[in-house]
């Protein structure tokens, strides 16, 4: 029997093509693989992020920019609870801030150096259905604005966003910002007030994305939170 002679051998020039196709389809499935991946990497995070009753982290493109306020004021829970601290260079206040249903409260505790206690303040306003704000506790006002406040600032200020709503004047937009890892939208105090200016230079209350609770204030001309505005470590949870 006759043995078939072997077919040539590929030139080493037939060889580069292939290698280098090879190589191009090899480069381009890693790129897939690892694309897949990243995709269930950020998924996860955001997942566990919620079942943590966390907030979810704005977009780095977002940071800074106008966002829709009704859309955001609308998701909102029906309560929440704020805990927190805001240090002054001789006392630290302690405060907690609360939402059930219509009523909104805040108790500040103040604390000297040396943790000797300075005293306790309370204050709670309800808001009515036709988006009166009235004090029912710790109101220092005159008479008529504890009975319905049009100048409501501070931590019990998510109040006046949602009786502006309800009374047809909420600002279009807010703008998005991160204080501390939360998520907050700021919105304009001139627009939120526009018959109350503040007694001092206008600072913009930022609320929770999350929750509605205020979390802090924007500076515009200094580019930064101040004020009434809590540090780092601060809990902000539904419910």
């Amino acid at each position: 029997m006759t043995a078939s002679a072997p077919g040539p051998a590929p030139a080493a020039g037939d060889r580069g093509p292939r290698r280098r196709r090879a190589l191009v389809l090899a480069v381009a499935s890693l790129l897939v693989a690892l694309a897949v991946v990243g995709v269930f990497a950020v998924a996860s995070r955001v997942s566990g992020a919620e079942a943590a009753g966390g907030p979810a982290p704005v977009a780095a493109s977002a940071e800074g920019q106008p966002v829709a306020l009704a859309p955001i004021v609308a998701a909102w829970p029906e309560a929440y609870t704020v805990t927190g601290t805001k240090s002054e260079p001789l006392y630290v206040e302690h405060i907690t801030s609360t939402r059930t249903g219509a009523v909104f409260s805040v108790t500040i505790d103040v604390v000297a150096q040396g943790d000797s206690p300075l005293g306790t303040q309370n204050s709670q306003v309800e808001l009515g259905t036709d988006g009166s704000i009235r004090w029912i506790g710790g109101c220092t006002k005159p008479a008529a604005q504890c009975a319905d406040d049009p100048a409501l600032r501070g931590f019990l200020s998510e109040a006046a966003v949602l009786s502006a709503a309800r009374r047809g004047f909420l600002p279009a937009e807010g703008v998005a910002r991160t204080l501390h890892g939360h998520p907050v939208v700021c919105v304009s105090d001139a627009a939120l007030h526009p018959d109350a200016p503040p007694a001092v230079a206008s600072l913009d209350p930022c609320f929770s994305m999350s929750t509605g609770a205020l979390l802090g204030h924007w500076s515009s001309a200094s580019s930064a939170f101040v004020g009434p505005t809590l540090a780092e470590g601060l809990v902000d949870r539904a419910g």
